[in-house]
């Protein structure tokens, strides 16, 4: 029996609803290659990228040949892999999140079929009963709809599971596989690199696979399927056997942009050229365009830097983005992104952070790096770029006298909201309309956590301490967080958090 793999990224490939790939499903063109024959016996599932910026499926077999599938997809797509015929051997199929079509391709057919599935979730290819054909499932608000058939039943209805299985908050991928050997499939969700099953009474912690992005296959044919993972900063599959046992199987293949799929692929002719190798991504600047810079964006989104669109255009808010991450990270300043980057990113890591157990929706601002950190539910959702108080003496028309810029440090709590362009310091008497850069102290968006400071946006937000006191944000990261923040909300204010011991 072939058990398909599918993975899907909040922010990376898919149509959901904070981010979304731009582009379209390409065109379809046959292979070079009638589809492999399962050989009797063999049951090693094997390892195959996809190239969104192609639509090309490069599938490696168990022996380390690759053959090449003409574009099939392309960009906006999920790829996935599964047997939808019950033939046991798996084909690709493509997943159209905001249409909500499933594209699957048997042998050399362009396009086999076309499935209405559910829009705007996180598939998962699995055999839930165990009948040999897989079928795919989405998760939408936090449940794993099972669905036990392709697309909707003749009556036009999709056949789904009354009791949906618990998906953790913050899921970024699932992943389907017969982990226990009983001829039927069950699935794990995979949130900051642990992998939970899901089970009837709630997900369970099962397995940690750190930086990579997900896939699962039975790597030494006895029947049991054990997860894996692909870390695109290295080029490099890692193959894992049953939790705790044994280091994994190394693979380097591929390149950065590239998404994993994983499956039993029959016997196929292994006669083409294994795609590009090529870990981390090359240096980018401001105004460059390609899916090097939509990967990066992509990336960055992943690790809460990044608010702006998925369009591979390098932008101001790229930029910033990237000055996020250096900031994070205490490395050099820059607004651009440097090959030498990617190492940093693939050990990316939050500092360290006070805990509040008490207080699960709070802001941490850090002056040291100029970063705030927004936590929701005690999860940081969203890292913002900031510029605080310069710690320069001016002249204050508003006081009408000399004061220093400095921000207040400690403990606060928003308390003062207004959308749009306001003055950050409004009295009950105060009435017109303020003049945003003229200096009259308007400021977009503000949240006051003190009488004469705020949290707000405003142009420019340098890489240092500039304000008269309030700490800065870009207009966009200001739009982004207004659903976010909220009146009440804890605000914390430090030079540095030592890390404990």
């Amino acid at each position: 029996m072939a058990h398909g793999r599918a993975l899907l990224l909040r922010r990376c490939f898919g149509a959901l609803s904070v981010l979304a790939l731009v582009g379209f499903l390409g065109g379809f063109a046959p292979g070079p290659l009638a589809w492999g024959a399962e050989t009797p016996g063999a049951a090693v599932h094997s390892v195959g990228l996809f190239d969104p910026a192609t639509g090309e499926w490069y599938l490696r077999d168990d022996v380390g040949r690759t053959t090449r599938i003409a574009r099939f997809g392309g960009a906006g797509v999920v790829p996935l892999m599964g047997d939808w015929d019950g033939d046991g051997i798996d084909t690709p199929a493509v997943y159209r999140s905001a249409a909500g079509r499933l594209f699957i391709r048997n042998g050399r057919s362009p396009v086999s079929f076309v499935h209405p599935i559910l829009s705007d979730g996180i598939p998962v290819v699995a055999d839930f009963d165990g009948d040999g054909r897989d079928t795919v499932s989405v998760a939408k608000g936090g449940l794993l709809f099972v669905n036990d058939q392709l697309g909707t039943t003749p009556n036009g209805s999709l056949t789904l599971d009354p009791f949906p299985l618990s998906v953790p908050k913050g899921t970024e991928a699932l992943i389907g596989g017969d982990f226990d050997g009983d001829g039927a499939d069950e699935a794990a969700a995979v949130r900051q690199g642990m992998a939970f099953l899901l089970t009837p009474g709630g997900p369970v912690p099962w397995q940690y696979l750190g930086v990579g992005l997900p896939v699962a296959g039975d790597w030494d044919g006895d029947g049991v399927d054990t997860l894996g993972g692909y870390d695109m900063w290295r080029a490099q599959f890692r193959l894992f056997g049953p939790p705790g046992r044994g280091e994994p199987t190394v693979i380097d293949y591929g390149a950065a942009g590239m998404a994993p799929v994983a499956g039993y692929f029959g016997t196929l002719p292994g006669a083409d050229s294994p795609p590009r190798y090529g870990a981390g991504l090359p240096a980018m600047d401001l105004g460059e365009e390609g899916p090097h810079v939509l990967v990066l964006q992509q990336e960055l989104a992943r690790r809460h830097l990044y608010r702006g669109p998925l369009d591979g255009v390098f932008s101001d808010a790229t930029s910033h983005a990237v000055m996020a991450f250096h900031k994070v990270m205490e490395a050099e300043r820059t607004w651009v992104w440097e090959a030498t980057d990617s190492l940093l990113m693939a050990r990316f890591r939050l500092p360290p952070l006070p805990v509040r157990p008490d207080e699960p929706d709070r802001v941490e601002v850090d002056l040291g790096r100029q970063a705030a950190y927004v936590f929701r539910d005690g999860e940081v959702v969203e890292i913002i770029p900031v510029s605080s108080g310069g710690g320069y003496r001016y002249y204050s028309d508003f006081r009408e006298m000399d004061v220093w810029a400095v921000t207040p440090r400690g403990d606060f709590t928003l308390y003062r909201h207004v959308v749009g362009w306001d003055w950050v310091m409004r009295t009950e008497e105060d009435t017109g309309r303020c003049r945003p850069y003229s200096g009259d102290y308007c400021v977009y968006s503000p949240w006051n956590f003190a009488p004469w400071a705020a949290l707000h946006g405003y142009e420019p937000v340098p890489e240092y301490p500039v304000s008269h006191g309030c700490i800065r944000m870009t207009l966009w990261d200001a739009d982004a967080l207004e659903g976010v923040l909220f009146v009440g909300m804890p605000f914390h204010v430090w030079d540095e958090y030592p890390a404990a011991g």
